[in-house]
């Protein structure tokens, strides 16, 4: 307990050197973003991989946001480019220059306003021609477990691994659970039909259902988990 209490208290104190120091370094503003835009079109990276956790991939710009590292500075991993940056601030691509944008569990943690400006936005970014595809946790799946009171699906240990409320028990409970994630990390709780409105509404075409392992995105054994696949929905779509 000690040392766990430990290890929150430095996390605490290196993500307020991390917040300090990118204020400093005006990595907050736009002039930052501006510069990135350049810096990613210089490298001439044409996959984006937006909301990537601790999953980098070579091949791809890996873009999350932890508070615990420097800001708003492209690096490499491990063999992967990695940028920590807040997508609901600027955008830091330049308009036509992507070929795949992937969000794998990502756009869950955007309400539908937000969401369908993330869809906007990925468009402007993509090439004609491009594809986005995004994953998430499937309302349906939930729902349907929900109605039928589907036991094995919520008792299944990986669905309960993935509840952030620990006390939740019941199928609604758990179900509740997963809409509010620690209550407020996940703001909407999207199906196929709305993920195709988002993206159609965005101007995207040709949405499609896909498996874990199917669609035209590259990479996609490293992009999507496999353990997820029980309580994910996938979409892929195409800017004409």
């Amino acid at each position: 307990m000690a040392s766990s209490k430990s290890a929150k208290r430095l996390a605490k104190l290196k993500g307020l050197f991390w917040y300090l120091f990118s204020g400093l370094t005006l990595r907050h503003t736009t002039l930052c973003t501006l510069s990135l835009k350049k810096q990613i079109k210089a490298l001439g990276v044409g996959k984006l991989h937006v909301g990537c956790g601790h999953i980098l991939i070579p091949g791809w710009l890996n873009i999350t946001l932890d508070h615990r590292e420097e800001y708003g500075r492209i690096k490499n991993k491990d063999g992967a480019l990695y940028l920590n940056y807040n997508l609901m601030r600027w955008w830091p691509f330049e308009e036509g220059t992507a070929d795949f944008i992937a969000a794998s569990h990502f756009i869950e943690h955007f309400d539908l306003n937000q969401g369908m400006d993330f869809a906007k936005k990925c468009f402007g970014a993509l090439k004609k021609g491009g594809v986005i595809r995004l994953s998430c946790p499937d309302l349906e799946t939930y729902a349907t477990n929900y109605v039928s009171r589907n036991k094995e699906f919520y008792g299944n240990p990986l669905i309960r691994e993935w509840c952030c409320f620990k006390n939740a028990a019941t199928p609604g409970e758990i179900f509740i659970a997963k809409a509010y994630d620690s209550g407020g990390s996940h703001k909407w709780f999207y199906d196929f039909e709305s993920l195709k409105h988002i993206l159609e509404a965005a101007g995207f075409k040709d949405a499609k259902r896909q498996t874990r392992t199917g669609g035209r995105t590259p990479d996609l054994n490293k992009l999507e988990m496999d353990k997820r696949e029980l309580e994910t929905v996938y979409i892929e779509a195409v800017k004409p």
